[in-house]
């Protein structure tokens, strides 16, 4: 993985990973809740550094652009319904 970039500003999205390699992003909530994302282009990477950089809004950025865009799955954080 690359140098996760941690987010300051964000009320949603704590930490952001990625591996250039696999094209895999894992992105860590305020909840604790850990998603990985698959075949991730690296362009949608660097822009999404450039975008926290800049203290846009990462959650927005998440929400237009990588949720449900790409296929995730949970990795760790609370287990739901509990």
């Amino acid at each position: 993985m690359a140098k996760p970039v941690f987010t300051t500003k964000s009320s949603t999205i704590h930490r952001v990973d990625y591996n250039e390699k696999d094209k895999m992003m894992e992105i860590e909530f305020r909840t604790g809740n850990v998603y990985r994302y698959y075949n991730v282009p690296p362009r949608m990477w660097k822009i999404f550094q450039l975008y926290i950089e800049c203290e846009g809004s990462a959650g927005s950025f998440f929400n237009e652009y990588i949720k449900n865009q790409f296929t995730s799955e949970k990795i760790g954080g609370e287990i739901e319904g509990q």
